[in-house]
């Protein structure tokens, strides 16, 4: 059994890795020429026209858009539309182990927890001072204060949030919180290396903990487990609230993974139940209708065909995509690009069934595109069952 990459949507800049850049893909494409091992792909991260390949041994790998140079290879390159290697010299030969794409900025975390970004740097997102340094073009190490530990790190359109291991989130660029802030939180102006930094931290430290946080163009949304209570039900938000996404809620049931697009949510819960929130004009809610002028405030479940559990949730700009635990990936949402991956340029208001040939075991999603790694079935297989 042979494993592959396989990539559909937007590939005006070479995005998809197919060694060409064009309007769309309408289809999944089989990729002919990788610089990773499909077999040991970990993770696959999307930006606005970039991705970035985390494998099993720490190496990062890049492909797509450059002109911020969020692809980290150090390359002048507008684009590279095919996958490179960034090199490990870049990381002091250390393996990365957490990595993570904006619009046209990107980030990783080493084995060591230390944080590097690299890309644009326009709104001081990468926490310098912008002067001389509107764009970086390869991994630059940030040195967070009192040299707390990285633990995650997420990117809205103009910001950049890193979550700590002392459960303190810095906030680089721009990003508006509501008036007033979350009651759980306590946020405070500070400086790093010049530039203005928000940090947050919980009130109240001994009754929630944050393990993870995600972010859409402009809001933000953070995991957190009830230290006295036990679970992970409780969600904080911040950020725009134009469309519902900022709402906050406790769930009556463990979150499991929370997604995020760039004006709509993702929560899914331990009893594989998807609750989706947020803007609905492209049907990126998948809830069988598109709300051109309202938004949905409240989370709706997502209806999925009888006997299919979920795996794991991508969120691209304004599109979703699902795989589930029997290796199948449905498609819903924007599609003017070809990002459902259906042969078709509507858009998808219900999850559907994308055709791959064998079984998805990992998949990512960007701004406009998508990735699958699969199995593909042998074909004498595929033609005796």
């Amino acid at each position: 059994m042979s494993v592959a990459v396989y990539a559909w949507g937007a590939n005006s800049h070479g995005q998809l890795g197919l060694g060409y850049e064009s309007e769309l893909c309408m289809t999944p494409q089989r990729l002919s020429k990788c610089s990773f091992v499909p077999q040991l792909v970990r993770c696959i991260r999307g930006g606005g026209g970039h991705v970035l390949i985390l494998d099993s041994n720490g190496r990062l790998h890049a492909c797509g858009w450059n002109n911020r140079g969020q692809l980290g290879l150090n390359s002048d390159d507008e684009c590279h539309s095919e996958f490179s290697m960034v090199p490990t010299e870049f990381f002091e030969e250390v393996p990365v182990e957490f990595v993570s794409c904006g619009w046209d900025i990107s980030g990783a975390i080493t084995l060591t927890k230390r944080l590097y970004v690299w890309g644009s740097n326009a709104f001081q997102q990468l926490g310098i001072c912008q002067r001389g340094f509107m764009a970086v073009r390869r991994p630059m190490p940030v040195r967070l204060p009192r040299e707390e530990a990285a633990q995650r790190i997420s990117f809205g359109l103009r910001f950049c949030a890193v979550l700590t291991q002392d459960q303190k989130i810095y906030i680089f660029g721009r990003l508006r919180i509501m008036d007033p802030p979350p009651i759980e939180l306590d946020i405070t102006a500070t400086s790093l290396h010049r530039c203005n930094v928000m940090k947050i931290q919980l009130h109240n430290p001994n009754e929630l903990r944050i393990v993870s946080l995600v972010s859409g163009q402009n809001h933000m949304l953070l995991k957190c487990v009830n230290l006295e209570a036990g679970g992970s039900r409780r969600i904080i938000a911040l950020g725009d609230n134009k469309f519902g996404q900022s709402n906050a809620f406790q769930f009556e049931e463990d979150v499991r993974q929370l997604a995020v697009g760039w004006t709509h949510n993702a929560a899914l819960l331990k009893t594989n139940s998807i609750l989706l929130w947020g803007r609905n004009c492209y049907g990126q809610l998948g809830t069988g209708e598109f709300c051109e002028q309202r938004a949905t405030p409240t989370p709706l479940q997502l209806r999925l065909e009888e006997g299919t559990t979920p795996a794991r949730l991508h969120m691209g700009a304004e599109h979703g995509l699902l795989r589930t635990t029997g290796g199948e990936i449905y498609t819903w949402g924007w599609n003017e690009h070809g990002n459902c991956g259906n042969n078709a340029t509507e858009n998808i208001c219900v999850p559907t069934l994308l055709k791959l040939p064998g079984y998805a075991k990992l998949a990512g999603s960007g701004a406009g595109f998508c990735y699958a790694i699969v199995e593909e079935a042998d074909e004498e297989t595929s033609t005796t069952s």
